[in-house]
């Protein structure tokens, strides 16, 4: 699976170094791990649907921020968002718990999540996401993020989450 994304990558001509680490399941994790990410900013990802019509979101934001759930559905005009379950999560982005993030797009490109890029993102030198697998870091500048979604005719946005 990773191998598939570092292709798309070499392919679009974006710069990246792949950081290997143990396996980090959810956002707190990390901590109990020692990772020299290289002055990246890790990012989480939350798979959320939108409980009235079921529309799926995967929201993604630096992984210290806090989603406030209230302004997202505002601004997405949804009605209550809640998480999406791991069967969601399979069935919709090809990816088990743990390895959610908008490079899910290059694994499952027929996926009819929205995905929900936080401003603050646009704002840092590198972030780090998940390359479809929970083992490893993608470390790249976050300018590049637009690029691969285009690329994939994803349905995104970039929202102050």
């Amino acid at each position: 699976m990773e191998e598939k994304v570092y292709a798309v990558f070499h392919k679009l001509k974006i710069p990246f170094e792949v950081i290997d680490h143990p396996a980090l399941f959810k956002s707190s994790d990390r901590v109990n791990v020692e990772i020299d990410f290289k002055g990246a900013t890790c990012c989480k990802n939350l798979l959320l649907k939108d409980k009235k019509d079921n529309q799926l979101f995967l929201i993604s934001l630096p992984i210290d921020k806090k989603a406030n759930l209230k302004i997202l559905q505002e601004e997405l005009g949804t009605s209550r968002l809640e998480f999406a379950s791991k069967e969601e999560l399979v069935e919709n982005l090809g990816i088990k718990s743990g390895n959610a993030s908008v490079l899910n797009i290059i694994e499952k490109q027929d996926t009819g999540v929205k995905f929900v890029i936080d401003n603050d993102l646009l704002q840092l030198d590198s972030v780090c996401f998940h390359p479809n697998v929970n083992t490893a870091s993608i470390k790249f500048s976050p300018l590049y993020i637009e690029k691969i979604l285009k690329k994939y005719n994803a349905n995104y946005v970039f929202l102050e989450v």
